[in-house]
């Protein structure tokens, strides 16, 4: 992977990003997924400029790391906020 040379964070509470991960890094497409899957996000301008600044950075792969929703801790899945964290990089 080389050296390390930009690291950037965006933090965002997400629900239903199983829809969304074989999509492809953009602001433009997260736009239309989340409009498209209804997707509940706390302000999705976070991951947008994330998004753009690691592709002026030159990334160009996602990986999902790991996508879990606070039911899966309390057992209550009847109204859940959903965590995903993300690795962008070259």
């Amino acid at each position: 992977m080389g050296i390390l040379s930009s690291v950037l964070v965006s933090n965002n509470q997400v629900v239903k990003w199983e829809n969304v991960k074989n999509d492809s890094l953009s602001p433009k497409n997260l736009t239309r997924a989340v409009s498209r899957y209804r997707i509940s996000m706390c302000g999705p301008g976070p991951v947008m400029a994330m998004l753009t600044a690691t592709s002026l950075l030159g990334a160009r792969k996602a990986t999902l790391l790991k996508y879990a929703t606070s039911g899966d801790i309390t057992g209550d899945y009847e109204a859940v906020v959903g965590y995903a964290s993300v690795i962008v990089e070259r």
